[in-house]
């Protein structure tokens, strides 16, 4: 099986699990839910094996003794990947299903961390709500460190940061830990922790705790509680790490540890957030290229994300620096790196000029070259009568948001209420190509890094 072939599979398996997921919650609790990935590879035999079944059942007594209702969700990732236990609060259920796990066969957490989008993403799981914090779903992964490709069905030798490997999983660690955190826990007798506290960093709120600390994660709810509760009370103001220990001094129940964690909590508030659903299409760095810009995979492109398109259009950055977000003209959206440079690397993406070709059962799509239409009613929101914009993201089909050459970003009317602020334009024209490539100087100025980059068409 291909790589395109098997990250598909998984994202299907994904969807069919969230369902599975779903039709459990009468077994839910309200608390926060976590689903932990237990690597169960051939790596993992003996002391890693261990030290993981340790830390997971120091978690598992902690939560039973602080007797609250959060929600575990486990998943083995090794000979198989598979749900070893779906979402619950019944701890002691939760703990038998770790008894018999045998280490056996390769280590494809890919696959592990795409399967756990059922949890967390696609409706497996839900968001608990501790004002004014917003706690989605978190990952926790139990592993050496010595992840393998998902087509393989061997152990290789260990994983470097510079390996395909790894840029597919940093890609999916960066996509899918956006606003669901993950924990790390390295076990066994020499883990990677090169390759685990890169992946940590790359989420937000990511964390790297030891196997022996892991009792510490199951009182995240006691910790987020607090935390609450200062963020209520200092309303917009700075929480210094003193006004957390008046608090503890107060209820009379906290370690430094705690003191340690509810300060990282303040310290990453807007992790925990109300999710903002324009985040995905802001444009937030100059070295980037611009919402609307045409990108295409390089010729020796690695990092595929099961999308089968070679071209798409970027319609946001994302916070963290150098990557951008992608739909791909399948439909398909995807976060990926970008490294601005005037030397060709094949294995990276280019920004290109080829026009964007709307699917048969679609009236237009991102990526689509439009101007003002019969209905405008907008003045020079779009610079002049004749600019030509390009559409970074569609609505229901009939609310598309476009990017102009002035830079000036907006939403219009495309068939709602049969009102057209917009019409198309023909790609295959020349004269509205020679007109577009002309504006296009103007956002390229607008937006520098597009401008460094070679194009490749």
């Amino acid at each position: 099986m291909d790589y395109q072939s098997a990250k598909l599979f998984w994202e299907q398996r994904a969807e069919e699990e969230a369902l599975e997921n779903s039709n459990r919650k009468h077994q839910h609790g309200r608390g926060i839910c976590s689903v932990f990935i237990l690597d169960t590879s051939e790596s993992m035999e003996g002391e890693g094996l261990r030290q993981m079944k340790k830390a997971f059942l120091d978690i598992l007594n902690e939560y039973a003794y602080l007797n609250i209702n959060d929600n575990v969700a486990v998943i083995g990732c090794g000979e198989e990947v598979e749900f070893l236990h779906y979402y619950s609060k019944d701890y002691y259920s939760i703990k038998k299903c770790i008894e018999n796990i045998e280490c056996k066969g390769h280590s494809p957490l890919e696959a592990g961390l795409t399967l756990a989008r059922s949890c967390t993403q696609l409706g497996g799981g839900h968001t608990a709500i501790i004002p004014p914090l917003y706690l989605r779903a978190r990952v926790v992964v139990i592993t050496d460190g010595n992840p393998t490709d998902i087509t393989r069905s061997f152990e290789s030798l260990e994983t470097s940061i510079n390996s395909e490997v790894f840029q597919r999983l940093l890609a999916e660690v960066v996509s899918h830990g956006q606003w669901n955190p993950f924990t790390f826990i390295p076990v066994g007798n020499a883990p990677n922790y090169r390759i685990l506290g890169a992946l940590a960093l790359a989420s937000k709120g990511g964390r790297l705790i030891g196997w022996q600390d892991a009792r510490q994660y199951a009182r995240l709810s006691l910790n987020f509680k607090v935390a609450g509760n200062l963020l209520c009370e200092f309303r917009d103001k700075i929480i210094a790490e003193e006004a957390v220990r008046r608090h503890y001094s107060r209820i009379a129940r906290g370690s430094e540890e705690d003191v340690i964690q509810v300060c990282e909590i303040l310290n990453e508030k807007d992790v925990y957030k109300e999710i903002d659903i324009d985040h995905d299409y802001k444009e937030r760095y100059s070295t980037l290229p611009c919402v609307g810009t045409r990108v295409r995979k390089g010729r020796d492109w690695r990092y595929d994300s099961g999308d089968c398109c070679d071209t798409g259009t970027v319609i946001g950055h994302r916070e963290q620096e150098g990557w951008i977000n992608v739909e791909w003209d399948d439909g398909s959206l995807h976060a990926c790196r970008y490294t601005p440079s005037d030397f060709e690397d094949p294995s990276q993406i280019k920004v290109c000029n080829e026009p964007r070709r709307i699917p048969d059962n679609q009236t237009i799509a991102t990526g689509c070259l439009v101007r003002q239409g019969r209905d405008w009613k907008w003045g020079d929101q779009n610079g002049t009568e004749d600019s030509i914009g390009i559409v970074y993201r569609v609505i229901d089909g009939q609310e598309v948001y476009v990017r102009w050459p002035n830079g000036n970003k907006c939403n219009y009317r495309f068939g709602y209420d049969d009102k057209y602020d917009l019409i198309l334009c023909d790609p295959t024209d020349p004269e509205i190509m020679t007109r577009y490539m002309r504006q296009k100087g103007l956002v390229n100025h607008k937006c520098k890094g597009a401008a460094a980059v070679k194009s490749a068409a």
